[in-house]
Formats: C-alpha cells, sequence, structure tokens
C-alpha cells in the first residue's frame, strides 16, 4: 500500500510538471533561444481590402481615429480612403474579421476642374481639428498635386495646392500647419522633365501654402550626394522628400532625402530649409554589423568589406530626456528611371563592375589587408554576383543600398546614436530559417540576402507603461520588429511578430507598408496596439501587446470633499498594473536568458543605462518624451546593443521559469518512480 501511495504521489508530481509544460500559451512572436522576447503580442484581428497585388498598392497606410475607434485606410487597388471600426473590438485569442464601414472616394470630393487625379499616396488625422488631410498627386508626373482636406464622414472641407508628386504628409500636434514631401521624381529620366522636390507648408489659420524648396547651397553640408555627378545647385532638383517627423514642440520638421541618403530640417513657421545633412555609411566590417550578401540558399552572415548607405524610407521623431532623436527605418532605395539616352540608373550587379572597384577606402572592422583578402574572396565567387550596389557612390568601396536595421540619431547633428546592426536577419533567421530573406511576391528562400535584405521600412514611436518603443515593419519577408528605446543609445529588442502564411507566395499579411501606433489610453481594448497596413497581400492587421488593461472608462470619484487631480496633471502614469495571472513583481528587472546576443562588441565602462524615470502624463499622451540621465544617451560606435538594462514586462522570461519549475519537478517525479521500484525489488 505504501508503495502504491508513493507511486501516486509521484504521478502527480509529473502531471503537475506536464501541466506546467503544456499549458503556457504562446504567441507568433516568441521565441526559445537567442532573441528572448520582452513582451508578448499577438494579432486580435484583421481586414480584407481587395485581392492581393504582388506589384503592392493595394493596403498602405493606415491611421487610427480616438474620436470614433476607427481607422483610415488607402485602398490603392480601388484609390478610396476605406473607413473601418475597431468598436466592440477584445482582446480575443481568435482573429477577428473586420468589416468596411464605408469607401470615401476622393477624386470625386476635388472640385478643380484643372486637375487631373493621379494617385492618392498618403493620409494623417488631426483630432484636435476634427479634419483628415490626404495626399493627391496629378496624373501628369510634372504637375502640382494636391493636399485635400475633409472631415470624419469624407466630407470635402478645404483643397491646397502642393508641390509636385506629394508622398507624404503630416499634420502638426496643435493642428497648426500641414506639410506635404512633394517627392518629384524624374520618372522618364534625365532626358525629360526632372521636377523640383519641395515641402509644401499650409497655414491652417491664413489657408496660405508655400512651397519650400532646396535653393539654398550654404545650408546643404559638403558630405551630401547629390546624384549623376552633381553639384550642390543640382540639389533643388535632385533631392526627393520622402517622409516627414515634426519635433515635439512644433516647430521643425525632418525629412528624409532618401536616395540621397540625407536628412533635411526644416523650420516650419518661417517656411526655410535649416540644413541638409549625410548620414554616412554603415561599415559592415565591424562585428555586429554581419550580413547575408550571398545568393546561395543557405543563411551565411560574415563581415565583409561593404558600405552601406543607410537611405531611410521613414522617420519618427521623439524626446527623451530633453533630447530630440530621430528614429529611421534603413530601407534603402535605387534610382531607375528611363530608358535609352534617358536613362537614369546608379544601380549594377556586383559581378558588372567588380572589376573596376579598387577598395582603398580604410575599413573599421579589417585591415586593409584582411580586406583586400576577403574582396578577392568575393570576386572569386558566383555566389556574390547578384549583390547589388551603387554605381555613383565611388570605386574606393563596395556601396550597398540600405543598413538593413534600423537607427537613431540626434536631431540636432544627425550623429548617430544607436543602430540595431545584424539583429534583423539574425533574428528571422533564428525563427524562420526556412524563409529566410523571402520577398513579398515569392517563395524562394534567400532571394533577398543580395539585394536589401528584409527592408526595413515605415517606423513609428509610441509609449507602453514607463517606456519607449520604436515599432519597425520589414517590408520583404514581413512582421513588425519592436525595440524599447527608452535608453536611445542602447536599444533593447522586444518583440518580433509575423503574421505572414508561409504556406504560399503570397497568404496571410504581407508586405508591411504602414504602421499605425494606438497608446493604451486611447485603444479600444484597453491596450496598446499596432495596426499595419500590407500592401501586397492587401490586408490590415491589429496587432495588441499583452500589458495589464487600463480601463477606457474610469470610475466617477466619490465627493468626499478632497481636491480631485486635473486631468493632465502626473498622476505617476508610469507605475505599471499587474496582470491577474502575474506571479512576479513587474517592478523587478528581468534579464534575458541571453544577454549578450553579439558576440565582438565590447561594452562601454560607466555607462548608466537606467531608464526608470517617470513619464510624465502629458508626454505619454502625445507619445513622446521620458525622462532619463542623459550620461546615457551616445553610443558612437553602436555597442551595448543587447545589454540588458532595462525594466520590461515579465513576459518571456516567465514562461521560460515556468518550463525550468515544470522540467524540475517531471524530473524529481522520474526519480522518484525509479527509486520507488529499486525498494520494491
Amino acid at each position: 500500500m505504501k508503495s502504491s501511495k508513493k507511486f501516486g504521489l509521484f504521478s502527480k508530481v509529473i502531471l503537475t510538471g506536464t501541466l506546467l509544460v503544456s499549458g503556457i500559451p504562446m504567441y507568433a512572436g516568441a521565441a526559445e533561444t537567442g532573441y528572448q522576447d520582452a513582451l508578448e503580442v499577438k494579432k486580435i484581428a484583421g481586414y480584407k481590402m481587395g485581392e492581393a497585388n504582388e506589384d503592392g498598392g493595394v493596403a498602405e497606410i493606415v491611421k487610427y481615429n480616438s474620436d470614433n475607434k476607427k481607422f483610415y485606410v488607402i485602398n490603392g487597388q480601388e484609390q478610396t480612403l476605406d473607413i473601418v471600426s475597431l468598436e466592440g473590438l477584445t482582446s480575443s485569442d481568435t482573429v477577428q474579421q473586420l468589416q468596411k464601414e464605408k469607401s470615401i472616394n476622393i477624386a470625386e470630393a476635388i472640385q478643380d476642374n484643372n486637375f487631373t487625379y493621379g494617385d492618392l499616396t498618403s493620409i494623417d488625422i488631426s483630432t484636435s481639428q476634427d479634419m483628415i488631410a490626404v495626399a493627391v498627386q496629378e496624373k501628369d508626373y510634372t504637375k502640382p498635386g494636391k493636399i485635400v482636406v475633409i472631415d470624419y464622414d469624407g466630407e470635402m472641407k478645404a483643397e491646397y495646392e502642393a508641390g509636385i508628386q506629394p508622398d507624404m504628409v503630416k499634420i502638426t500636434e496643435d493642428g497648426k500647419y500641414i506639410l506635404s514631401a512633394d517627392e518629384a521624381e524624374p520618372r522618364l529620366g534625365l532626358g525629360n522633365v526632372d521636377p523640383e522636390g519641395s515641402i509644401t507648408i499650409v497655414d491652417m489659420n491664413s489657408g496660405n501654402s508655400k512651397r519650400v524648396k532646396f535653393d539654398d547651397e550654404s545650408v546643404i553640408a559638403d558630405d551630401v550626394h547629390i546624384r549623376n555627378n552633381g553639384t550642390k545647385a543640382d540639389a533643388i532638383k535632385d533631392l526627393e522628400p520622402e517622409y516627414i517627423a515634426v519635433s515635439k514642440d512644433g516647430k521643425k520638421a525632418y525629412v528624409t532625402l532618401q536616395e540621397n541618403n540625407a536628412i533635411a530640417t526644416i523650420d516650419i513657421e518661417n517656411g526655410k530649409v535649416l540644413s541638409v545633412k549625410s548620414l554616412g555609411y554603415k561599415d559592415h566590417s565591424v562585428p555586429g554589423n554581419e550580413l547575408d550578401a550571398a545568393r546561395n540558399g543557405k543563411i551565411e552572415f560574415e563581415n565583409l568589406p561593404i558600405l552601406g548607405a543607410y537611405m531611410p524610407d521613414a522617420v519618427a521623431s521623439v524626446n527623451i530626456g530633453g533630447t530630440e532623436y530621430l528614429v529611421t527605418g534603413n530601407e534603402g532605395d535605387a534610382t531607375e528611371w528611363g530608358e535609352d539616352e534617358s536613362e537614369f540608373l546608379n544601380v549594377a550587379d556586383f559581378k558588372d563592375i567588380k572589376d573596376s572597384i579598387t577598395l582603398t577606402k580604410s575599413f573599421q572592422g579589417m585591415s586593409a589587408e584582411e580586406a583586400q583578402a576577403v574582396f578577392d574572396r568575393m570576386k572569386g565567387s558566383k555566389d556574390y554576383d547578384k549583390l547589388e550596389v551603387l554605381t555613383d557612390r565611388g570605386t574606393d568601396a563596395i556601396y550597398t543600398l540600405g543598413a538593413r536595421s534600423f537607427s537613431i540619431w540626434k536631431a540636432d547633428t544627425m550623429e548617430l546614436v544607436y543602430d540595431s546592426g545584424s539583429d534583423f536577419e539574425q533574428i528571422t533567421a533564428e525563427r524562420l530559417p526556412d524563409y529566410f530573406n523571402w520577398s513579398n511576391d515569392d517563395d524562394e528562400m534567400d532571394k533577398r540576402s543580395a539585394k536589401k535584405g528584409p527592408e526595413p521600412e515605415d517606423v513609428k514611436v509610441g509609449v507602453i507603461g514607463d517606456q519607449v518603443y520604436a515599432f519597425i515593419g520589414l517590408e520583404r519577408i514581413g512582421g513588425v520588429m519592436t525595440y524599447n528605446i527608452s535608453n536611445p543609445g542602447n536599444a533593447q529588442f522586444a518583440n518580433y511578430l509575423n503574421s505572414r502564411d508561409f504556406s504560399a507566395k503570397i497568404a496571410g499579411d504581407v508586405a508591411p507598408e504602414g504602421l499605425e501606433f494606438v497608446s493604451q489610453d486611447l485603444s479600444p481594448t484597453g491596450r496598446p496596439l499596432v495596426i499595419v497596413g500590407n500592401e501586397v497581400s492587401g490586408t490590415v492587421a491589429v496587432n495588441e501587446y499583452q500589458v495589464a488593461i487600463q480601463p477606457t472608462t474610469p470610475e466617477e470619484p466619490e465627493d468626499n470633499g478632497e481636491e480631485t487631480p486635473s486631468e493632465n496633471e502626473d498622476t505617476n502614469p508610469g507605475e505599471e498594473i499587474p496582470s491577474e495571472n502575474e506571479d512576479t513583481d513587474p517592478g523587478e528587472e528581468t534579464p534575458s536568458e541571453n544577454e549578450d546576443t553579439n558576440p565582438g562588441e565590447e561594452p562601454k565602462e560607466d555607462e548608466d543605462t537606467n531608464t526608470d524615470e517617470e513619464l510624465t502624463e502629458e508626454d505619454a499622451n502625445t507619445g513622446g518624451s521620458v525622462t532619463e540621465d542623459k550620461d546615457s544617451n551616445t553610443n558612437e560606435k553602436q555597442t551595448d546593443k543587447n545589454n540588458s538594462g532595462h525594466k520590461l514586462p515579465n513576459t518571456a522570461t516567465n514562461q521560460f521559469n515556468l518550463i525550468a519549475i515544470g522540467f524540475i519537478l517531471f524530473v524529481l517525479g522520474a526519480i522518484g518512480i525509479f527509486v520507488n521500484r529499486r525498494k520494491a525489488i
């Protein structure tokens, strides 16, 4: 009888351990080794808007309206603005299917007989002014576009002339100005019209529209690249504004000039260019900056004598510790316009130009002899034949497009503070090895390695709890990367969620084009959201961050004669509410299982990585600012990027702890059975 009782006890121990192991919910972004998730994210809803198109342009830019809990998304296929309600959205384990409420036909709303509608490119929403601004291009690529202002239901309020090919629209937080980035591409090549790029600034008080051009050579830095062997005098046509971010005080606009690998700073009120600064190049010879540049059907990370032009598409601004930073998604973009004698082209395959490269440039991670040896090996291997190389940066190095990363820059100097190095390729290789560097229109593994890799595109910044996060969409393989950037010089990986279905070329959510962060206090579910417009699959995904739910309707306080804090008074919003099932103190530091995932980089000494200061309620509402020790804001050589030191929600680590406990109990039970049987013998 005693043996039976002991056996029953150990059976219960085994069962308990097994249940602990098997009963842990795992979301799509969870990882078992290497880069550990610090936040849990899951897709809770989706919207399908037409047929998928491998050329993209279906579901593009998406914006959320907190006033009516609806998102507005550009339907490139139908050339409409689709409105989808999130009213009633819940934190469900099943993906809820969203339905369109209505579509707005912008072409029909424009009241200008001299304007021929071409394309709907961008949208922004101002809840302070109850208005929506959309950017519309003329059918004739050489003619000015429009900024159209509508109300929440799509009724026309006003329209303003923009520059040529407005590609992105931005409303300042106070609603005083609407800006557009007017790209002005020479779409038929240099033998035809090359329009002048500009920033359109609409003063909403006066109704005046002004186009700011790049005609002041004195504000353009000497190292800014002007294509086609151009000079600063050619900048007025060569610079092509891509994307806009606005400073916290609303006085400056930061504009990416992607093809020129530069960022311009604009004085909004006075309508003038303050500076145009080059972003320089990423040295892939440095440990931590490895890449897979070979198209050979394998995953191979190497340090190579390659300089990558950052060439960011999107940019977001954030104020941390009183310092303005810019966060960029370093996509890269080639110039490929026109044909024959009008052709404007600055890219070629490595095999076609390798003999013209002298490799006289100095590299930080290699001696001249080492760099030459690697270069000779590359020249002798067909694996690098298809490597896409810039042809107009010189012959002293191998220059490639994009940095396969996101970066953080000081806004006033464009000094590099942080770069994610090889993280994006390393993480996707670890989690999706069979689909590594897939394109967004094909099912060939390693296809994009010789191009621009995962191609980080859009980037947004938001506050979760008392921490600042960056969200980066990967246009090719798909998915959204989340990083804690509370300490800008020591950003930390937090999550990667990919809701693509890899069983087919185009299935699930493919090719993130536009991201939209919804803060916890404005979210219909009471949790932070990231809404993702996927341009190839024509879908919109709603991803939810699994933190404690914040009530959307606070209870009315009892009138006990005490003074009630005002709406904007700091009531310590940085204090996190523990979830019901959380069995650890959320205020404790939780280092990841594998803190140093970037061998080859040495940590800086005496770097203060404390970022646990309170986030003011005003800053949390703007999604913008956190107080921090300024001494931790420098990281010129991209070091210490994976050393733990942030207070992050204890999510992935808790799961690991439970798995460990379950495994220990399982082993104890097995030992008990073995001992019990030995005694019986």
